[in-house]
C-alpha cells in the first residue's frame, strides 16, 4: 500500500525514494491525473535537521522534512503528510497562497483544501473517524482551532 524510507541521511531525495505508494493516492491522481508518475519521479525531498515536522519550503518548492519526524513518526501519518504536502505544491502551481498567514491555520482555504484531499487517502488506508479527527491536531494550532478545521475538514 505505501512504505516509507526512514533511516536517510540529510540531503535531498526524489520523493519516490522517501515515500512508496503515492502513486495510489486517490486525491494525488484526483489532482494529477495522468502527469502522476512524472510529477512523483521529478520531485524531490529535503532530509533537514531544522525543528520543524514537514512542510513546503517556500524557496525551492520542495516538501521538507525533519529527519527525526521521518525517522520515529507512525508511517500512515507520515504518508498522508506527503500526499498533504504535495496537494500544497499543486495548490502554488495553481497560483494559490499557501504561505497566507492573514487567517488562522485552521481557517485557511489551502489548508482546509489539502486536508479534505488527504482525508479521502485516509480513508482508504483505513482511518477511522477518530484517527482522522487525531491526524488533525497539529501541535501548532489549540484546541478550539482544531475543533473548527474537524468541522470544515470532516463535517
Amino acid at each position: 500500500m505505501y512504505q516509507i524510507t526512514r533511516n536517510l541521511g540529510l540531503g535531498s531525495y526524489k520523493i519516490t525514494e522517501v515515500v512508496g505508494g503515492l502513486e495510489n493516492s486517490v486525491a494525488l491522481k484526483g489532482i494529477y491525473g495522468c502527469k502522476l508518475k512524472k510529477i512523483l519521479n521529478t520531485t524531490y525531498v529535503d532530509v533537514v535537521s531544522k525543528p520543524w515536522q514537514i512542510w513546503v519550503n517556500r524557496e525551492t518548492k520542495r516538501t521538507t522534512v525533519n529527519k527525526n519526524y521521518l525517522s520515529e513518526t507512525e508511517s500512515g501519518i507520515l504518508y498522508l503528510d506527503f500526499v498533504h504536502e504535495m496537494i500544497h505544491i499543486w495548490q502554488i502551481v495553481e497560483g494559490k497562497d499557501v504561505f497566507d498567514r492573514s487567517v488562522s491555520y485552521a481557517d485557511a482555504s489551502t489548508e482546509i483544501e489539502a486536508y479534505r484531499y488527504t482525508i479521502e487517502d485516509a480513508k482508504r488506508i483505513g482511518f477511522s473517524r477518530i484517527d482522522m479527527v487525531n491526524y488533525l491536531k497539529v501541535r501548532w494550532i489549540t484546541d478550539k482551532e482544531h475543533s473548527r478545521l474537524v468541522k470544515a475538514v470532516l463535517g
